[in-house]
């Protein structure tokens, strides 16, 4: 009697949800490679997510990727103080976004000031990556934005960095500061102008990106040229479902979208062919 009066009490001080939502969602796609021999394969995804608003006004998310490669999950309470998590999910360093990482982490933002702070660990198997970066990170920073101007610290690992940057309309001037590096602006410039859309940015270390798109139509010509690359010149033909695509080496895709299925062939040029179908839920 005394254990269910207890267990009674506990349950009762615990927020319980007002609101409660579970979604799953997953793909299933099947990959032919044509060639001398016909090679296929079949990978696939689940991922479940589950939302709850709580009495407190707090909101509880959970998520999980069942069929992944490797098995990632996250866990969060969101509200007026923020968004704090914590699990394994697909990285944000600045050096690959792409890197797995498992820890926790804090989001915050009061009248214009953002807040964030995390530590965990690296998931990263490639020795050579780990030797630059290490398998632990801690990081935190602040950043401030008022009318258009953005400051921001941040640390990494120890490491400080600070930028600020101001947009006059299409243009943007931006530096930066990282400890044991030279300071770097960078100024860059977006606009479109009827058909045409123009992007363009130049940084103190002599790096510079530009690239033009002329869209008529369904039809779309894209050129880009670069301090670290060569000229290249892209098209893209777009009707209703159908995409066809031809990159500056010559490599086609054709796709079509079929609403939550996709049908798609990638041509290498020099290498293979392959076709592919995926049905998304």
């Amino acid at each position: 009697m005394k254990k269910s009066l207890i267990a009674l009490a506990v349950a009762a001080a615990l927020p319980v949800a007002a609101q409660a939502g579970t979604t799953i969602s997953g793909s299933v796609e099947a990959t032919a490679t044509l060639g001398t021999s016909l090679s296929t394969a079949v990978e696939s995804a689940l991922s479940i997510a589950s939302t709850e608003v709580l009495t407190n006004g707090m909101t509880a998310t959970a998520s999980m990727n069942v069929l992944s490669g490797t098995t990632q999950g996250t866990v969060g309470l969101s509200g007026d103080f923020g968004t704090l998590s914590a699990g394994s999910s697909e990285g944000t360093n600045e050096t690959d976004p792409a890197v797995p990482m498992t820890g926790v982490s804090y989001t915050g933002s009061f009248a214009g000031l953002s807040v964030n702070a995390a530590q965990g660990d690296y998931n990263q198997a490639d020795a050579d990556w780990v030797a630059a970066m290490g398998t632990e990170y801690t990081k935190y920073g602040a950043s401030y934005d008022f009318n258009g101007l953005a400051l921001a610290a941040n640390n990494t690992n120890g490491t400080n960095k600070v930028t600020a940057s101001y947009a006059f309309g299409d243009l943007t001037v931006s530096g930066s500061k990282s400890a044991g590096a030279n300071a770097v602006v960078k100024a860059a410039y977006s606009a479109t102008l009827a058909d045409l859309a123009v992007s363009v940015d130049a940084s103190s270390d002599d790096s510079w990106n530009l690239d033009a798109t002329y869209t008529l139509g369904g039809i779309a010509l894209t050129i880009a040229d670069g301090d670290d690359e060569d000229v290249t010149i892209s098209g893209k033909y777009t009707a209703d479902a159908l995409t066809v695509s031809v990159a500056s080496d010559s490599d086609v895709t054709v796709s079509y979208d079929m609403g939550n299925a996709d049908l798609e062939l990638v041509r290498t040029v020099g290498a293979s062919t392959t076709v592919s179908y995926k049905v998304s839920f």
